[in-house]
């Protein structure tokens, strides 16, 4: 293999030669080997495997690129696993085994907590219990302290059904870098049909748990506070269960009410991702050109390759548990996807998210869908269907009954090797290193160039060196005139493309995969709350069965920060935390030049978030100067000030009655305290106002008592003129943590 980049040779060596192999080629041929040994030809399937590695086109997931060799110590081949959680003590802690042996092996897991009890309910044995949440943090623990490999720790996804009574304390247990809650779980909510008709109708919505109702509320206000956390902190995402169970080939045997920490494949408890990718990128003939085709006949070579291979790697991975092992071999499990889709809608000069490329991506896994049920119906006559096959169920499943009839026929004459065998996984690792820094599986490409700093060794020096992406490297070498800035208009990344065309992409190619799509939505900056409220609901009405987003705005730092132009530094745009209907407040009287004036502010978990200004009238109000209290929303645009205990409303609508000409003052300074401004900043901006009685600096002095002792200066002078210590507030003072220095204004 010659490696086009140096990023993509060493995350490959780093990740995936640790068997002393010298080169990849070496290591290519141990999987293939190690693969193909039970084939009764299997020198014909080492090499026919070890030729679609090598050329890049076919790439097995990590575990078994790290793993799969002849005389591995460590013989797990799969990524994750699903397990079962009853409810009971005993049965806990059994799963918790489970769950250490399983992330001991490299693996993943997956698990419905929907079985556990709510907080508060009574325990058989006396007590009560404390809540499904009590004992998430648990697993969480275990995998932290659990590392597989000597380095990895096991990635973890808990669902939790939107009717269970402890499911808004799930919601908001993640709260991003904010609380660093579950940190190696992905959290998500299992949505019913049921739920969103409530939703729509702004129906009562039950909290129950075996058939006891503890809570009702209404479902809109639920569904508000999912998107609303989704939002802000990039979790939950939504399972759509109705949805997955409706294209369960197996109905008949189990229930498909678990999912993978990526969320590509979803599956009954104790079963297992098995899983490959063929690579889209590969498959363009005369790419860039006015002839550019999408080679479809090698993608069903593939395709065809690829099911032999994954169902060869269910008889030679070891399992860290028998019940996994059971249900696998019974039933067959594989997830054949691909990779690169951006990268060859780029090659075929299809914008994506266009209608153009929409269509093409559907008829791309359309063909991998045709090709993968083909070729598993051909390897039953040679090998058996998975045991548990029944033709009469299976051909009545609802994805079946979507196959072209040829295959549907062929399927009643020779049965089926697997029981379902699509999927699209994140890629990541694999098409950064194998795939040459390809777009990865479904997801459009994240940059197209950008610098990252690599350490030489000496001390704390650093280089820089640019990565390119795979399709956008091959056409500036097609190309070398070209710049960022005359790119032509197919070369698009994430933060180019409409959040709907994105969610269409999903639905059309989800519409052939039998399995399900790991995809994030990832948010352009500005996005606003109602805005996403809507793209949620879209992403259900458009039948994903999951759903996920990144707001990079949100309380989460990403993995990856979009920079076409690394020496150029971007305004990070901040959207601010949506109001609750009252917040805590003050309400503070001010005179200016005969005039008096009200100033209220509203603080947001113990932050100033909002300020209004409206003029006293003439007779006055029979008020305090300061007065704490709530400022209560009471409907669109009608705010009223009440006492602490919210039993005595001080003044009523008084952005209406009391309305002053300073408001948009007041309107512009709220906007930038919800937003994350520096209440430093705004204070300084104030007293640039020339007159020194001006109203703006009395709004000033007001802001200036909300600043905590102890916050750092970040505006003026940071440091400290006498001995450059760190200057901080103190009383209304600048003070020198150092020396003491100070002065107060």
């Amino acid at each position: 293999m010659k490696w086009d980049q140096k990023i993509s040779q060493e995350i490959f060596q780093a990740k995936y030669m640790l068997h002393q192999e010298k080169t990849p080629e070496e290591l290519f041929r141990n999987v293939a080997k190690e693969i193909s040994k039970l084939e009764k030809n299997n020198e014909h399937w080492e090499e026919t495997f070890y030729n679609a590695m090598a050329a890049g086109l076919f790439i097995p997931a990590g575990r078994i690129l790290a793993n799969a060799r002849p005389d591995s110590p460590m013989k797990n081949y799969n990524n994750c696993f699903t397990i079962d959680i009853d409810d009971s003590m005993e049965d806990i802690y059994d799963s918790l085994k489970e769950d250490a042996l399983i992330s001991k092996m490299g693996g993943g897991v997956g698990f419905d907590a929907s079985k556990l009890r709510p907080k508060g309910e009574v325990l058989s044995g006396g007590g009560e219990s404390s809540g499904v949440i009590s004992f998430l943090r648990i697993f969480d623990q275990s995998a932290k302290t659990i590392m597989t490999g000597g380095h990895r720790r096991s990635a973890h996804i808990a669902l939790l059904d939107i009717s269970h009574p402890d499911i808004e304390e799930f919601i908001t247990v993640k709260q991003g870098d904010k609380n660093k809650e579950l940190t190696q779980f992905n959290i998500s909510v299992k949505i019913t049909d049921t739920f969103i008709d409530a939703v729509e109708k702004d129906a009562p919505w039950d909290l129950k748990f075996h058939g006891k109702v503890f809570k009702t509320l209404p479902a809109r206000s639920l569904y508000d506070l999912l998107a609303e956390n989704a939002f802000i902190h990039n979790e939950p995402g939504i399972f759509n269960s109705d949805k997955v169970e409706r294209y369960n080939n197996g109905y008949w045997a189990f229930n498909m009410d678990r999912v993978n920490p990526c969320g590509e494949l979803v599956m009954p408890s104790y079963s297992l991702c098995c899983l490959a990718a063929i690579n889209l990128s590969k498959l363009i003939k005369n790419p860039f050109s006015d002839n550019c085709q999408f080679d479809f006949a090698t993608l069903r070579d593939l395709a065809s390759l690829g099911v032999r291979f994954l169902d060869n790697v269910l008889d030679v991975t070891d399992y860290p548990l028998e019940k996994i092992e059971t249900f696998s071999k019974k039933w067959r499990r594989i997830g054949l996807g691909f990779t690169g889709l951006g990268n060859a809608l780029a090659m075929l000069k299809l914008p994506y998210g266009s209608k153009e490329s929409i269509t093409m991506a559907g008829e791309i896994a359309k063909a991998l869908r045709d090709a993968s049920y083909d070729a598993s119906s051909s390897i039953a006559v040679e090998k058996g269907s998975f045991p548990d096959f029944d033709s009469d169920k299976f051909l009545q499943a609802e994805f079946v009954k979507g196959l072209d009839k040829n295959t549907i026929e062929k399927i009643k004459k020779q049965g089926m090797r697997n029981i379902q065998l699509n999927t699209v996984a994140p890629t990541g690792t694999i098409s950064l290193s194998v795939g040459q820094n390809c777009s990865s599986g479904i997801e459009p490409s994240f940059a197209l160039q950008y610098d990252r700093k690599i350490r030489t060794g000496i001390e704390d020096e650093t280089r820089k060196e640019r990565v390119y992406d795979y399709a956008w490297l091959k056409y500036c070498r097609i190309n070398p005139q070209v710049t960022m800035e005359n790119k032509p208009e197919y070369f698009v990344t994430t933060v180019d493309i409409e959040p709907y065309r994105s969610i269409d992409m999903q639905a059309e190619v989800q519409k052939y995969i039998d399995h399900s799509i790991s995809k994030t939505l990832n948010l352009p900056p500005g996005t606003s709350f109602e805005d996403y409220k809507d793209l949620f609901l879209y992403a259900y009405q458009k039948g994903l069965k999951g759903f996920t987003t990144f707001n990079p705005q949100g309380s989460m730092k990403g993995i990856l920060e979009y920079n076409d132009n690394t020496e150029k530094q971007r305004i990070v745009r901040k959207v601010g935390p949506q109001r609750p209907d009252g917040l805590p407040g003050d309400l503070k009287r001010i005179s200016l030049r005969g005039e008096n004036y009200i100033i209220l502010t509203g603080k947001f978990e113990g932050s100033l978030y909002e300020i209004f200004c409206i003029d006293e009238p003439e007779e006055g109000l029979p008020i305090k100067d300061e007065l704490s209290g709530y400022i209560i929303k009471e409907s669109k645009s009608k705010y009223s000030f009440y006492d602490e205990d919210k039993n005595l409303r001080i003044l009523e609508d008084f952005t209406r009655i009391y309305d002053s000409p300073d408001a948009s003052l007041a309107r512009f300074i709220s906007m930038a305290l919800r937003h994350g401004t520096p209440l430093q900043f705004i204070i300084d901006q104030l007293n640039k106002d020339s007159h020194f009685l001006g109203f703006e600096r009395a709004v000033a002095r007001v802001l200036k008592g909300y600043i905590q002792n102890g916050e750092e200066v970040i505006t003026g002078e940071k440091n400290c003129g006498e001995c450059s210590g760190k200057l901080i507030f103190n009383d209304g003072c600048v003070v020198c943590q150092d020396c003491g220095w100070s002065k107060c204004t």
